[in-house]
């Protein structure tokens, strides 16, 4: 049986902010690598029968209990988002479909970590694609520690 999205086009959309910041450089590749597992093929401009996009999130930290005592964490969270091609995303880049992958992390700016999420989040939405809503996925499979 073929999954909704397979031989579907798709194209990847970054918020200004995050094209313009150089944010992109660590967004863009993890999320790539994965659509091309994803049995879609990228189009280049307008036209794509999907648009792919990432919102990324971090908190503040707070002390967290851990079997060591108490910890300072992150909470770093990564939705990738699927949605129809002619979708216009919001400014907040929420997607009409997506997947969010959290973990929690004493070090918030680890790229490796944050390319997992990316990752964990593109396949399991890819896999588990509806018409709307967002799936919560736990990512603590991609906790490298300090």
């Amino acid at each position: 049986m073929a999954a909704p999205l397979d031989g579907k086009t798709y194209i990847i959309e970054l918020s200004s902010t995050q094209y313009s910041s150089g944010y992109g450089e660590y967004l863009l590749p993890p999320l790539a690598k994965a659509m091309r597992h994803s049995g879609m093929t990228a189009k280049n401009g307008p036209g794509a029968d999907v648009v792919v996009n990432v919102v990324p999130e971090s908190d503040v930290g707070k002390w967290v209990k851990t079997t060591q005592g108490k910890e300072w964490l992150y909470t770093l969270s990564v939705t990738v988002g699927i949605s129809p091609g002619e979708t216009s995303l919001p400014y907040d880049g929420t997607p009409v479909f997506g997947v969010r992958a959290s973990l929690l992390t004493p070090n918030a700016d680890r790229e490796d970590e944050l390319a997992c999420l990316i990752g964990l989040a593109a396949r399991t939405a890819v896999a588990n694609y509806r018409p709307k809503g967002i799936l919560k996925v736990d990512g603590r499979s991609c906790a490298r520690g300090n």
